[in-house]
């Protein structure tokens, strides 16, 4: 096999990790935490609420989406993919740039 043909095997094994991955959700998952405002709450005595909640980029904005608590595991899942395939999608293009690079060595018909 020649180093072209084990690039593009590789590409193609790339895209179809990629293709495998699921949904994705471009943005962090972060856990916060936050005073209710009842009086009587355990939270006005030092302990604050805990929420998850998704934080991402609008218009250079950073926007926030609350994540109800039967969903958490969907949203961890979801954005745990997206670095999953930005770390694919880098590999894919380095291997696509060491094609472009190679001298393919073809036979000149003429």
């Amino acid at each position: 096999m020649t180093e072209r043909e084990r690039l593009w095997r590789k590409a193609r094994n790339l895209r179809s990790e990629m293709r495998r991955l699921g949904p994705l959700l471009k943005g962090s998952v972060v856990l916060r935490e936050m005073k209710c405002g009842k009086p009587n709450c355990t939270c006005t005595r030092g302990k604050p609420h805990p929420f998850l909640c998704t934080t991402y980029k609008e218009r250079g904005k950073t926007k926030t989406v609350y994540v109800d608590k039967t969903r958490q595991g969907e949203a961890l899942s979801w954005s745990a993919n997206y670095k999953k395939y930005k770390v694919l999608l880098n590999q894919h293009t380095q291997v696509l740039l060491s094609l472009l690079k190679s001298q393919g060595k073809t036979a000149k018909k003429g």
